[in-house]
């Protein structure tokens, strides 16, 4: 504790007084006053108790060279308060009135500092805030589901831990948007993908590519914009080679259009489209993309990110491409991140659905269609779902 204030607790307001009182007689100052809970096992048993902050005028504040003076208001009138606000003194002095700044800060920061006790009361809730912190949640997305399940009727007794799991599985997966399949019509999907440098966008759409080939015996077809990239059209053609597909090279906005046409006429069903990595504070091939996105207003855009990138820059890199109004987003290398669990707040910020999930480098595998079980499965188990 700093030794200018002290801390007193009693059962009741009242007894903390008469130990204040006891001590320093009647020229105390309390600086703030709260309540906390003490004792018990998990919650039950634990008592309230209440906590009062205090400075002895005599020996600190009369030392203060001030233009006016403090007017503590007795001890003894203060019985039933909770909260009693501390109004500083006119100081003059700087030195003087930054020291107090700095003692003031300590004992916020300590008013503010949690007890021995959880804040949270109930063990149910206390054990699922728990389990959503183990996962590297920010704390206000732990905070937001904790108000969510608090809304439900909470089961008594010690808190089971397949109880916990699944109700915080539940309300995780909730708090993501849906990714309903988007569908064309008699036109054939176009899905776009636009993103960064370095987040595997050309190995991505190899992967959705060879899947509807492969898997769902679908006739694709590729177009890549990537003509910046040494080799991108290259590595392209090569995967398109082993699956059979078709590439188109398109180096205009305006050649976009009529070879989305082509690819229709040849009977394509799935149309895929791979854009060169941009960086996001380069205006001018950031312009030069969006005249690409512009030709096909009927194309599904999709922005690629990396799991493996800090959530700020996350958060940057989609403000930077809100412009090109995306609809969906890819995340890829989760094999190579930690954890989805710091990620999850920026997503949601984002409020785009996730529509694809990527964790390896194996074509056609290593790809998941993400509906918010599987989103949850990789902020739980923290490897491959």
């Amino acid at each position: 504790m700093n030794e200018k204030f002290e801390r007193f607790q009693a059962s009741t307001m009242a007894e903390a007084l008469e130990k204040i009182r006891e001590k320093f007689g009647h020229g105390a100052v309390i600086m703030g006053s709260r309540k906390c809970r003490e004792g018990g096992f998990l919650g039950f048993g634990s008592k309230e108790m209440v906590e009062v902050f205090v400075a002895d005028t005599d020996s600190q504040v009369q030392n203060l060279k001030c233009g006016g003076a403090i007017s503590p208001v007795p001890v003894s009138a203060r019985e039933e308060v909770d909260e009693i606000p501390f109004t500083p003194p006119p100081i003059r002095e700087k030195e003087q009135l930054e020291k107090l700044r700095e003692d003031l800060g300590k004992l916020t920061e300590l008013l503010r500092r949690p007890g021995k006790e959880s804040p949270i009361a109930h063990p149910f809730l206390r054990e699922c805030s728990e389990q959503l912190l183990s996962y590297e949640l920010e704390p206000r997305i732990v905070d937001m589901i904790i108000s969510q399940i608090e809304e439900q009727k909470l089961p008594g007794g010690f808190p089971a831990k397949t109880s916990v799991e699944l109700i915080v599985r539940d309300r995780l997966a909730k708090i993501f948007p849906p990714n309903p399949l988007m569908v064309s019509g008699d036109r054939p999907r176009i899905i776009f993908l636009i993103g960064p440098t370095g987040v595997g966008k050309t190995t991505t759409i190899a992967k959705l590519a060879s899947r509807a080939k492969v898997e769902q015996c679908r006739k694709v077809a590729l177009i890549t914009l990537d003509t910046f990239r040494i080799g991108a059209v290259d590595q392209l053609k090569q995967y398109a080679d082993i699956f059979k597909v078709p590439v188109h090279v398109i180096e205009k906005p305006d050649e976009l259009g009529p070879e989305v046409e082509k690819c229709t006429g040849e009977g394509a069903e799935i149309i895929f489209i791979d854009s060169a990595g941009r960086s996001p504070q380069d205006e001018l091939k950031m312009s030069e993309l969006k005249g690409f996105i512009n030709a096909l207003p009927e194309a599904e855009i999709h922005l690629v990110l990396s799991t493996t990138t800090h959530p700020r820059t996350i958060e940057s890199i989609a403000e930077r491409f809100s412009s090109m109004s995306f609809d969906r987003v890819i995340l890829t290398k989760l094999d190579e991140s930690v954890s989805l669990g710091p990620l999850v707040g920026c997503l949601l910020d984002i409020g785009k659905p996730i529509s694809y999930l990527t964790d390896g480098q194996n074509v056609p595998k290593d790809i998941f269609p993400a509906d918010p079980e599987r989103v949850v499965d990789f902020i739980v188990n923290k490897q491959k779902a």
